[in-house]
């Protein structure tokens, strides 16, 4: 399920095969009767502005007067590089791209002749039927809102009452360079089984990009070539290499073009569960890319036993089961895994992610998909990812290709208060079963305590991190000393410069510390 997106369609959706209507012929009415029983197998009837699509070749139709009146709406799509508001020489047209009218009807039909499709020059034409509206709302529909927001120039949506309307422009935005890389393994990894791992480079600027995409496997792995989808170019040593060439977010209508690699992976005899496995995928880009800093990512996953195969996770995961992040983190990566556990192919899969009031939906972006998708908003913030047609196999068929996975990243609201939760979970459906509901993802904001600790004190606490036991380095007398979890609670207490930890989970704990003239508090990493 890895490949190169050169469809012409977005990064998530391929077009299905449906009749061009195009080439077909056209049966046309001009008066009397038509009867569809003869053959061939009619596709289209127009009738004047009218046009009926998968006609029943058993049916007779009579053409009578056309009561209707009909007017157009007419604009152009495109991409403002000069950010002047107009359109010019400087300017990227938008091709293929589908504008679509919302309508408050008294009744009847509200399309016209036309489909709101632009052309080579951005140029789109809808043909709306006036007798039935009372007023008209045309927008550029969710998909591509996440592939292109619109700038200050225009709204999203245009609304009025009287038609025909010209000049409804979309004017677009579209990032400078920015290749970025993204990987992931559909899920946790058992010891002993094959696993699927993804990477995969994208450029969300206009400009095309072509370089090399770059995978270092961990030394306890595996590479099968056989059995991957994407398998590397070629190989030197423990890294996989791939060339990508003309990776743009606009060229020929084939939105956020991307270039996915797809290998099995074998864990060695050596790995046992508890393990974690990283790889490093590097992308080489050009010298004008935005942000250099998101063309290398290393990614590790866990080597675990028995696991729920759909989860959410977030990054950073944050410290204890709290999932404990500072107050200035600026964005969270949700990872929505699944896999299909029953005894058929899965043909259709919906994920359903409602999303919580302290992160920003306008801010969400896509990074990866394991499979063919196309996402829309239900809501203001409430995102669907709709997998039509992937018949994903089942894990008993084919356990490596049974996962899949979307991974998308959002703004988190500044300025929250310590304590605060952040938490997130998905429904997840499988053709027509009942929802399979994720745990929640967590995160909270940590608490301060309202100190440095960076502020130099006569008193040291060493080693830090720790996998146990940590000593206290200091020439007053000790009184006391108090080890606290991240929300402040009282974990353990004594007077001696050494402490055990060896009994709390991994994560964040602060250590107070009382003499005779000081209270110091330090903070301690438990690994």
């Amino acid at each position: 399920y890895a490949e190169e997106n050169t469809t012409g369609a977005t990064f998530w959706s391929v077009p299905l095969p449906f009749p061009n209507f195009s080439t077909e012929p056209d049966q046309i009415i001009s008066g009397g009767f038509l009867n569809t029983i003869m053959p061939p197998i009619i596709n289209k009837i127009i009738s004047g502005p009218d046009t009926l699509y998968f006609v029943n070749p058993h049916m007779v139709f009579e053409a009578v007067p056309d009561a209707c009146s009909y007017n157009d709406v007419t604009g152009q799509v495109y991409i403002d590089n000069d950010n002047n508001c107009s359109f010019n020489s400087g300017d990227s047209a938008i091709f293929a791209l589908q504008v679509k009218p919302t309508v408050a009807l008294t009744g009847g039909p509200f399309f016209g002749s036309s489909n709101g499709y632009t052309n080579a020059s951005g140029n789109y034409n809808i043909t709306l039927q006036e007798s039935w509206m009372t007023s008209y709302s045309i927008s550029i529909p969710s998909i591509y809102q996440f592939i292109f927001p619109t700038s200050t120039c225009t709204p999203l949506t245009y609304n009025f009452t009287t038609l025909p309307q010209t000049g409804v422009d979309f004017v677009l935005e579209c990032a400078n360079v920015d290749a970025y890389v993204v990987g992931n393994s559909g899920g946790n990894v058992h010891a002993a089984l094959p696993f699927n791992f993804n990477p995969s480079v994208a450029n969300i600027g206009c400009d095309q990009v072509s370089g090399v995409l770059k995978m270092v496997l961990d030394p306890n792995v595996t590479y099968n070539a056989g059995n991957s989808s994407n398998p590397a170019d070629y190989v030197i040593g423990d890294t996989l290499f791939w060339n990508y060439t003309n990776l743009n977010n606009i060229a020929g209508g084939a939105y956020w073009n991307s270039f996915v690699g797809g290998v099995e992976l074998m864990p060695s005899p050596s790995v046992v569960t508890g393990d974690i496995l990283c790889f490093d995928i590097i992308a080489d880009v050009p010298l004008n890319d935005v942000d250099p800093l998101n063309n290398s990512k290393t990614i590790c996953v866990n080597v675990v036993a028995a696991y729920d195969p759909n989860i959410k996770l977030v990054e950073p995961a944050g410290s204890g089961a709290e999932g404990y992040i500072a107050a200035s983190t600026s964005k969270l990566t949700y990872t929505i895994h699944f896999q299909n556990t029953g005894s058929a192919d899965a043909i259709n899969i919906f994920v359903i992610d409602s999303l919580e009031q302290n992160v920003i939906p306008s801010t969400l972006k896509i990074l990866s998909s394991s499979h063919t998708m196309i996402p829309e908003w239900l809501s203001s913030d409430v995102i669907q990812f709709n997998y039509n047609n992937i018949y994903l196999p089942d894990s008993n068929a084919n356990e490596p290709d049974s996962h899949g996975f979307v991974e998308f990243e959002i703004d988190m609201v500044q300025s929250l208060t310590e304590g605060t939760e952040i938490k997130n979970r998905a429904d997840i459906y499988f053709d027509n079963n009942p929802a399979v509901t994720t745990d929640y993802a967590l995160n909270t904001i940590e608490f301060t305590f309202g100190f440095d600790d960076n502020e130099a004190y006569d008193m040291v606490l060493y080693p830090n991190p720790t996998d146990g036991v940590c000593y206290i380095n200091s020439s007053e007398t000790i009184q006391r000393v108090d080890v606290l979890s991240l929300n402040g609670e009282l974990v353990s207490a004594g007077n001696s410069q050494t402490i055990d930890l060896s009994d709390l989970p991994s994560g964040v704990y602060f250590v107070r510390i009382l003499t005779n003239d000081t209270n110091q508090i330090k903070k301690v990493i438990k690994k």
